[in-house]
């Protein structure tokens, strides 16, 4: 038990712990999952109405569930007066200032597991989508065109098989992609500078320089740590075949927009696919990718599906219940 946890335990008896979300998802999202299933362990959840009031009671919260809203930055970290453990509703933990937590001796959890199989699935729609060119093959003909005889947007239309496809970040994610983008007879190579080698003989790892030379697309599916320099770089897209697409899956701040959107312009990159920007929702009026006709945006979706978010759910309550219990807030179960 930390001294956090030693520190605070005096002053546990006849107290229900209480778990709150930190800066809750907008709209219709519903914690009920979550409530009953912590209250079978005599915990509470408590879900702001909004920033403001999650700020308030993040103070005196045993734990804290952050969702990928809002960001705990340092100052809110350090204002947790009994807190024993942070939740990321994510994959990633970015949403967290990391330094402040290690510094205040509160563990990070994260839900690394839910929805492998669909953040996969959206890299490869993503990279379908923009391989066929689709988008503007269907709006056209949504238009009231038929353009199948158009060189401006069929032209470019090559065949999957035997293309080169690198994926940076050869870990969960990336390694289904690999396995998954093979079915359609792409070659795989693996960029990820954590690894030296990976189990799979037919996603060979190679440096980033070489990743970038030699791959006719590249699917990003990598770790982000916040204020890391972007991975899609000028230097990088400086090395490109003309023609690359790009699909990003994994946080916006691995790619250097300004910089993509110099290539997008030039040809280097001929379509880029992205769920993550820099900057979510963007704003359109510094946004260098707005109006951009060779770019596919979606909201940030890769990892939903209704399978997804039952499995978010209770995978979030099991793993909040683990750092109750390590923080010495409730009872080990069993």
């Amino acid at each position: 038990m930390t001294e956090r946890a030693k520190t605070s335990a005096r002053t546990e008896v006849g107290r229900r712990p209480t778990v709150v979300v930190y800066d809750p998802v907008p709209g219709d999202w519903s914690w009920a999952p979550e409530i009953a299933i912590l209250a079978t362990r005599g915990v509470d959840l408590n879900v702001p109405a909004d920033a403001a009031a999650s700020d308030v009671a993040i103070r005196t919260a045993d734990a804290v569930i952050v969702t990928g809203v809002g960001r705990l930055d340092a100052k809110r970290v350090t204002s947790l007066e009994r807190c024993v453990g942070i939740l990321c509703y994510s994959t990633g933990t970015d949403k967290v200032d990391g330094p402040a937590a290690a510094t205040a001796g509160i563990p990070i959890g994260n839900v690394p597991d839910y929805c492998t199989e669909e953040v996969s699935d959206h890299a490869l729609a993503l990279l379908l989508a923009a391989q066929r060119r689709l988008l503007p093959l269907a709006n056209a003909t949504a238009a009231g065109a038929w353009p199948a005889g158009d060189r401006s947007l069929t032209g470019s239309i090559r065949r999957l098989r035997g293309q080169t496809l690198g994926v940076a970040g050869a870990g969960r994610i990336g390694r289904l992609v690999a396995r998954k983008a093979r079915g359609f007879g792409f070659r795989t190579i693996a960029y990820d500078p954590f690894l030296s080698v990976t189990d799979d003989p037919g996603f060979p790892l190679v440096d980033r320089d070489e990743m970038f030379r030699t791959a006719d697309a590249i699917v990003v599916c990598a770790a982000y740590t916040r204020g890391a320099p972007a991975l899609v770089d000028r230097e990088a897209l400086a090395l490109v075949k003309p023609g690359l697409i790009l699909v990003n899956v994994a946080r916006g701040g691995h790619v250097d927009e300004r910089a993509l959107a110099e290539a997008l312009g030039d040809g280097r990159v001929a379509v880029a696919a992205l769920d993550v920007r820099t900057l979510e929702p963007p704003d359109a009026a510094v946004d260098p990718l707005a109006g951009l006709p060779n770019v596919i945006l979606t909201p940030h979706v890769a990892a939903t599906s209704r399978d997804a978010i039952d499995d978010l759910h209770r995978l979030a309550a099991e793993s909040i219940l683990a750092l109750l219990e390590t923080g010495g807030r409730i009872p080990r179960a069993g």
